[in-house]
């Protein structure tokens, strides 16, 4: 099955209005000139894909440049709020969606329990409801640049497929050739937790690092590692699947038969079981946390248990991979700004202790419950928008 280039809608499927729009988008505003410079494209073709996209409302003029003599030229700026890019979560209790402009600018959002985990007929569902959900935005769907999914498991990105993934039982999914065939819209796939670090670079800070770990925690773990600016996946999908490395001496036994690893004290599942277990008393998850921000001892310790499990994993993430920030995502990233800056405080001791003239920033995450969602637009933008070599438009695959 042939695959559709991220830039096959419209105008923008052209390879010289993407390159126009990329250009645009990485140096913020440019002249004809500077843009028939830059893209190698002549100042004819310019002219003429520029009146196009104007037309169209994708670019604008933001202003008069200065002159060297005769008429200003026109300084041209890409609108951000006439494209448009779709985002879906995919988990086993909900499937959560959003359409947004390239500010990240939510148009319309949607979210409904999945009546079967059966792939086919998933997929048919969810095509129905991406369909409705760009109808009742009422965009044009020439201006769409793709759907993006942010899935819990093993993603090969390369070819759109669901490896492995427990959260929905589902292995070697090929889930965006079978979307893309519903929809007539290109679509990329990718793990949650690198989606997570994604939402950061796209929708995070005002100026994201270069390097940065986002920890996906609360049920599986998980980390999205981006370096350079670039998302770091590993030769088979596999890079930041750090959940079950031991990293506490005869810990807590953990369901993968080990002992001590992170996952098993952050899920909050298994800490509510703990939980129950030192007091003999039930609680839910917001019961938990409650009782823990009142200091409530066995809550606490528990908590504590968790922090000391993700300043470790926090210390060895950083100093192995050198990363400037890490962000802490679910129910933990969100627990207490204390709580966060206690991990900040404990990485940077383990830091300080090697030697090394080196600081790591700690953070909850910065979109709170959207990171998955949102991270999951970012997958389009970044993989349309950002001018890698090699060229990312290119980079799902050569044959779509």
């Amino acid at each position: 099955m042939r695959r559709r280039r991220l830039s096959s809608t419209s105008l923008i499927r052209s390879y010289n209005a993407t390159s126009i729009l990329r250009t645009l988008h990485a140096k913020g505003a440019c002249t004809r000139a500077e843009l028939a410079r830059a893209t190698g494209i002549s100042p004819a073709t310019v002219s003429r894909i520029v009146n196009q996209l104007a037309e169209a409302g994708l670019i604008q003029v933001k202003a008069l440049a200065a002159s060297s003599g005769g008429r200003r030229p026109a300084l041209l700026e890409i609108d951000q709020t006439k494209l448009h890019v779709v985002g879906v979560e995919l988990r086993r209790d909900q499937v959560a969606m959003i359409l947004v402009n390239l500010r990240g600018e939510a148009i319309r959002r949607a979210a409904y329990p999945p009546g079967t985990l059966q792939p086919e007929a998933l997929v048919t569902h969810l095509a129905q409801r991406i369909h409705r959900l760009i109808e009742e935005a009422a965009v044009d769907r020439g201006s769409l640049l793709g759907v993006g999914l942010a899935v819990a498991g093993v993603v090969n990105r390369a070819e759109g497929r669901v490896v492995r993934s427990v959260n929905l039982g589902w292995a070697q999914v090929p889930l965006a050739a079978q979307l893309e065939e519903r929809l007539e819209l290109p679509v990329l796939v990718e793990n949650d937790a690198n989606a997570a670090a994604l939402s950061e670079v796209w929708f995070g800070q005002r100026h994201p690092p270069a390097n940065l770990i986002f920890l996906k925690t609360e049920a599986g773990v998980g980390a999205g590692i981006v370096l350079e600016h670039q998302l770091f996946n590993g030769p088979r999908g596999m890079a930041g699947e750090i959940g079950h490395i031991p990293l506490i001496p005869d810990g807590h036994p953990c369901r993968c038969g080990q002992r001590g690893c992170l996952e098993t004290y952050v899920n909050v599942r298994d800490v509510l079981k703990r939980y129950t277990e030192l007091t003999g008393r039930e609680a839910d998850q917001e019961t938990f946390f409650r009782r823990a921000a009142k200091g409530e001892p066995a809550a606490r310790a528990l908590v504590e248990e968790a922090r000391q499990a993700l300043t470790l994993a926090s210390a060895h993430v950083a100093l192995l991979l050198d990363v400037e920030a890490i962000f802490i995502g679910g129910v933990w990233g969100a627990f207490s700004p204390a709580f966060v800056q206690e991990v900040e405080a404990g990485v940077q001791r383990v830091i300080d202790q090697t030697g090394l003239e080196k600081s790591v920033r700690v953070h909850g995450a910065s979109l709170g419950a959207d990171a998955d969602l949102m991270g999951a637009t970012g997958l389009v933008i970044d993989s349309w928008l950002t001018p890698h070599a090699p060229d990312r438009s290119e980079l799902v695959r050569e044959s779509w």
